[in-house]
């Protein structure tokens, strides 16, 4: 797998661990916030049931007041509780809703309740028209004691079972935050290994793009040194005959510094005035041609000295054939011109005494033969006898010497 798909995998699970996350939370806070409303109603069925057996305390309460001292303050909070009894009761039926169990503690605590407020207005009508005699015989009957401890079971069971549900939903919102938690946990956990993976791979690439990058420097190097050490001089000219590129081999034998040249002098600046006709002419041709092959030129280097060369050069084309780049490799002829004048000295007929095997040079006089060629050439001369010579000079020395 490439670097670059690797960091794509890499980060792409890392996304889509995040969108896993993202829509985990989601669905858990979602959740949540519905188990938080249903510990919040059962809260609030709690208070009502709690309020409903306050409220029939003080109905209970107002009714034994009046009974016993006729006052009618007392009554207060019966008249109060009486009210409020319906309203509590029907609001505590609507907060039960769904739960068919708890609806009919509910409908049985308010028949109780209505029951309990049609006693205690015939005891406060009983005592009001004929006395606490009256009214203390029916409360002797029991009948409101009964209704009251009706009231206390029905309310007692309902707060049971409201408590039971509330813990129930209690545990199951803790369930969800902590499953909520774990996977916010596991999700974070993966994303983070997926990012580090990811960073780790780019980590990698770079390490690799650094290597070949280095490798790529070292090659160029390579290439620089062997375009500018080489043998031979190499140089590039635009169209108009320019330098724009030159190598150290041939700044060298010209005498120039690279900042002398390029961009600078053009190729005629260099050549003897005979020549560059010549070089104009030729260069022409070769731009035509595209290519050009042993050029002959007397190229003057800085001290004012000559340098014979032969340039050969090609052309670089753009896509749409026009002229771009010469580029030319320059051979310096110095050393063959100094051997074919040697060998120009050596050639043709030369006069040699057919006795002692002097030989007359241009100017009539004549040398030994190894004088000449020493004067001519670079050649020294070492002396021996052939065996013939040997025979004849020395006939009692014995056989030719071999060693």
């Amino acid at each position: 797998m490439s670097v670059r798909a690797r960091v794509l995998a890499g980060f792409g699970a890392a996304i889509v661990l995040l969108a896993f996350l993202g829509g985990s939370a989601y669905r858990s806070a979602t959740s949540a916030l519905r188990e938080i409303a249903s510990v919040r109603a059962t809260r609030l069925q709690l208070d009502a049931t709690r309020e409903l057996m306050q409220q029939a305390a003080s109905l209970q309460a107002g009714t034994r007041g009046f009974v016993i001292t006729g006052r009618e303050a007392f009554l207060a909070p019966h008249d109060s509780a009486k009210l409020f009894l319906p309203v509590l009761l029907g609001r505590l039926h609507g907060l039960v809703a769904g739960d068919s169990q708890a609806q009919r503690l509910v409908d049985t605590a308010a028949a109780l309740v209505t029951a309990r407020i049609a006693f205690d207005d015939s005891t406060i009508a009983a005592r009001r028209a004929r006395g606490a005699a009256a009214a203390d015989s029916l409360v002797a009957t029991g009948r409101g004691k009964a209704l009251m401890d009706g009231i206390e079971a029905a309310t007692a069971a309902l707060e049971a079972r409201i408590s039971v549900e509330r813990a129930r939903r209690t545990a199951a919102l803790e369930t969800t935050a902590a499953r909520t938690r774990a996977g916010v946990l596991v999700a974070s956990l993966l994303a983070i290994l997926a990012v580090g993976a990811g960073i780790t791979s780019i980590f990698h690439g770079l390490a690799s793009r650094e290597r070949a990058d280095a490798r790529v420097r070292e090659l160029a190097d390579e290439l620089q040194d062997l375009y500018d050490n080489a043998p031979v001089g190499y140089h590039s000219l635009d169209g108009s005959g320019t330098f724009v590129r030159i190598n150290a081999t041939e700044l060298r034998w010209l005498g120039y510094s690279r900042e002398e040249v390029v961009g600078r002098l053009h190729f005629t600046d260099l050549l003897a005035p005979e020549d560059r006709p010549t070089f104009e002419a030729d260069f022409a041709r070769a731009k035509e041609g595209g290519e050009a092959h042993n050029l002959e030129y007397d190229l003057r280097r800085k001290d004012g000295t000559l340098l014979r060369a032969a340039i050969s050069a090609s052309w670089l084309r753009d896509p749409e054939g026009r002229n771009v780049l010469s580029r030319g490799v320059l051979l310096d002829l110095t050393e063959r011109r100094k051997i074919e004048a040697e060998v120009r000295t050596l050639s043709g007929l030369l006069p040699i005494c057919s006795g002692c095997k002097k030989i007359r040079d241009d100017q009539g006089y004549w040398s030994q033969i190894e004088t000449y060629i020493s004067r001519h050439t670079e050649a020294e001369f070492s002396h021996g006898l052939c065996p013939e010579c040997y025979a004849r000079l020395y006939p009692d020395m014995g056989p030719y010497p071999t060693a």
